[in-house]
């Protein structure tokens, strides 16, 4: 057996490209908490510390983030929080580094290429800074797709735990619940057997059901949230136009009086004070169930009334998705949260029992100095641009599109997650540049499995293995010995 010594330098020679940016990844955020300590914040960042302390299923968003934030209550420390949450941005960009070096046998450059956005992206960085859930539910996605494609086919276990893991993003980010179907579409078309469907769906249903039927002890109703109908009304009040349509007279408060070039954006008509839902006495109790069924009639009307201007409305806001420069949207208060400022602003008054009950140390940010100028500095530079997260997207496809004699091959359920998660937010709440790096590595991973390689004497491709996936996978679902793909070396260089 070589020395310990030798083997560590071969392996920092097979993965010294990797090695190398993940120390950058490192360092950006080691420089991120030193220069704003210890967290930043999002106006739902108090509603997430809120649900900590009193658990408890909010009708409007799932409580998975607040039970993360309960499950680490003892050390009452924001600190931590936000320290975990960038060794999961760590996490992630190891994750789809290890799965397509090893499991896909890219090169050391290639895959460590892949893996890079998630750890330079500056916003991406300042994401995981803030008290928020996005950089979990990134985790739990990556880590389902990761147990999903690490084999030809996926096998029941594999099933069951990416449904699991699924279902947790799901109670984290309603978002992807949709991801669910298209996990379970995967399974069916890669003939993955019923076992694994059946595991699969099991593993996502028993994490709903009991999250549903706590909801239903609080709301008296088995549901995630009471927040869906509501979000697409808020959708459709960009460009609804009730004379195009007669809605009930019960409907009609909800109608706007202002022409579509004159509204402010979609999350007005949710959060603002005085917009209808949360001033009029005529509607039923804001997030009521009542008032979600009553929101979501209206907003089905109007779409099916206005079908050219809903897709026209949809397309605006996904076009700022896909531009070179990152356009003020919805409006530079928003906008503003997902930047390293340059001033320190204090807590609302309304979350000061909350936040220090949470941590009674100090919880506004604080800004240091030469840290905080070097962030700022690099996130005006440093960060996925629209259009070439538009060109991953297009490079998935073509994967996609080579591997369809496969059944879409293994790039078809991270590039269909990527875009599942790309499209739904436009089409039924609104665009928010907040959606964007969850879908990075997963457009990573699809682009990359475009990328034609080379495969080692001995070693069978995707696709050889791939094509004996029938004979592998019996009518049962009971796997057949068969040669489980390639693996990679990657003690090689």
């Amino acid at each position: 057996m070589p020395p310990p010594g030798s083997r560590l330098r071969a392996f920092a020679v097979a993965h010294w490209p990797f090695l190398l940016l993940l120390l950058a990844g490192a360092v950006l955020r080691v420089l991120t908490v030193l220069g704003y300590r210890w967290a930043m914040w999002f106006p739902d960042s108090f509603e997430y510390i809120a649900g900590a302390l009193e658990p408890t299923p909010a009708p409007a968003r799932p409580a998975g983030y607040s039970l993360f934030l309960r499950a680490l209550l003892p050390f009452h420390s924001f600190e931590l929080v936000i320290v975990l949450q960038h060794l999961l941005g760590l996490g992630v960009a190891t994750a789809v580094y290890v799965l397509l070096r090893k499991r896909f046998g890219l090169p050391g450059w290639g895959a460590a290429l892949a893996a890079a956005p998630v750890l330079l992206d500056a916003y991406e960085i300042q994401l995981e800074h803030m008290v928020m859930s996005d950089t979990l539910f990134t985790a739990l996605v990556v880590g389902a797709v990761t147990v999903a494609i690490w084999r030809p086919v996926p096998g029941p276990r594999a099933a069951a735990a990416a449904g699991l893991l699924l279902a947790l993003a799901a109670l984290t980010r309603s978002v992807a619940l949709p991801l669910l179907v298209l996990l379970l579409g995967y399974l069916v078309i890669r003939r993955a057997g019923w076992r694994a469907v059946a595991l699969g769906t099991a593993g996502a249903a028993v994490p709903l059901a009991l999250y549903a039927t706590w909801f239903h002890s609080e709301h008296d109703r088995f549901a995630l949230t009471n927040s869906s109908g509501i979000f697409l009304y808020s959708r459709a009040m960009t460009f609804v136009d009730c004379d195009e349509f007669d809605p009930p007279a019960r409907e009609r408060p909800l109608c706007p009086r202002l022409p579509p070039e004159k509204r402010p954006a979609s999350h007005y008509y949710v959060w603002n004070g005085k917009a209808v839902l949360r001033s009029d006495p005529r509607l039923p109790p804001w997030f009521s169930a009542e008032q979600e069924a009553l929101a979501r009639d209206f907003a089905v009307r109007a779409i099916r009334a206005q079908p050219g201007d809903y897709a026209a409305s949809v397309w605006e806001e996904m076009r700022l998705g896909f531009s070179w420069t990152r356009p003020v949207f919805p409006d530079r208060k928003t906008v503003g949260y997902y930047r390293f400022g340059t001033q320190e602003k204090p807590l609302p008054r309304f979350v000061k029992v909350d936040v220090p009950a949470y941590d009674p140390g100090r919880a506004e940010t604080r800004i240091v100095e030469p840290y905080a100028g070097f962030l700022r500095g690099y996130q005006d530079h440093v960060y996925m641009r629209g259009a070439l997260l538009t060109g991953l997207l297009a490079l998935g496809l073509v994967a996609v599109a080579a591997g369809w004699r496969r059944r879409g091959g293994p790039a078809l359920l991270p590039w269909s997650l990527a875009l599942a998660m790309t499209v739904i937010p436009p089409v039924t709440v609104m665009f928010d540049y907040r959606y964007q790096p969850p879908v990075i590595p997963l457009a990573c991973v699809a682009a990359a499995l475009a990328v034609p390689r080379r495969v080692r004497p001995g070693r069978a491709e995707d696709g050889a293995a791939a094509a004996s996936e029938t004979s592998a996978t019996s009518e049962n679902g009971r796997k057949r010995p068969s040669d489980p793909g390639p693996v990679p070396d990657l003690s090689a260089g």
